[in-house]
């Protein structure tokens, strides 16, 4: 018969190592559950007719690959992935002929639910201008999308924004509205339930932001004379 003392220190030994083996099998896992996540980019002034979004982990095989339609110049879509570190998330433009125009990618950690706001510079293969995309748990929508105003005729417009997170509800939050030049249009508002207030200052065309947790919605305000 084992001494006391000796069985306990095997006892002991045989706790510690089914511990430090559960720990590593857990380190091991993915993070679990699931993410949707709202694109959304500005392709006008581009010939871009397709996005198309490839996300690829270490634990997702084969990659998970998005078609993204445009509509009055705007990308908008929803993917869904499952959370994880180490997402590479990769997104291509292509023109109405299949040909590839635009492309970027960032590797980001996604966790199930809400997410943090991705930002991914789309950026031309042979000149043009560059496609800013973002992907969210929310997505904002500004309505009119575009507005002239005239310095002697109609000087202010309201504009309404939208805010809905990735299961489709609408959110009355607080946002934030900027406008790109103060020389051309000013903007006041702080909230969707309290309209964009837009009023002409000079002549040329500015955009106007509203923009909610990363997530921005704009529109094209022009003023003439």
């Amino acid at each position: 018969m084992l001494p006391v003392r000796r069985s306990t220190a095997i006892a002991a030994l045989i706790v510690l190592t089914q511990l430090a083996a559960c720990s590593g099998s857990d380190a091991l896992k993915p993070g679990g559950g699931e993410a949707s996540l709202m694109v959304r980019a500005d392709v006008a002034g581009t010939p871009v007719a397709m996005v198309v979004v490839e996300v690829s982990a270490p634990d997702i095989a084969p990659p998970l690959v998005f078609n993204i339609t445009i509509t009055g110049g705007v990308a908008t879509g929803m993917i869904t992935i499952p959370a994880g570190s180490n997402r590479a998330i990769a997104m291509r433009a292509y023109d109405a002929g299949g040909v590839l125009t635009h492309q970027g990618s960032t590797t980001v950690n996604v966790q199930a639910g809400t997410n943090p706001w991705i930002s991914i510079t789309l950026t031309p293969l042979s000149g043009g201008v560059e496609i800013n995309a973002t992907l969210g748990s929310f997505a904002v929508t500004v309505t009119p999308t575009a507005t002239t105003l005239s310095l002697s005729g109609l000087t202010t417009v309201g504009l309404s924004a939208i805010i809905v997170d990735e299961k489709g509800h609408v959110v009355a939050d607080t946002l934030s509205w900027a406008t790109q030049n103060p020389g051309v249009a000013s903007v006041a508002g702080n909230s969707t339930a309290t309209p964009g207030l837009v009023t002409a200052v000079g002549l040329g065309e500015t955009h106007v932001l509203a923009t909610y947790n990363g997530a921005v919605g704009s529109a094209t305000i022009t003023v003439t004379q």
